[in-house]
């Protein structure tokens, strides 16, 4: 099966830097485009759309290994003032 998301244009899936929780350490994966675009990377990197994040800001919680691999397959790096920017332009 060919992945979706490699068939889009380039990335615009944002991680942000990873954060220490009460919960344990993780960060945020976003879209700036559209949140089809951030389910077709989720499954991309083994995340299931029950674990999405509904709400103003809609995201992933990513633990660091899947960040990585986000990383990996073309999310961008950004820090959580550019992650929130990026968002409110989508």
């Amino acid at each position: 099966m060919v992945a979706l998301y490699s068939l889009a244009r380039r990335s615009m899936i944002l991680v942000n830097n990873i954060r220490r929780h009460p919960s344990g350490w993780w960060c945020h994966m976003v879209s700036d485009r559209s949140v089809e675009e951030l389910y077709a990377f989720a499954t991309e990197v083994g995340l299931r759309w029950e674990w999405f994040q509904r709400g103003s800001r809609p995201h992933y919680d990513l633990r660091p290994s899947t960040r990585r691999l986000a990383v990996a397959k073309g999310a961008e790096r950004v820090n959580a003032r550019v992650l929130v920017r990026r968002m409110a332009r989508a």
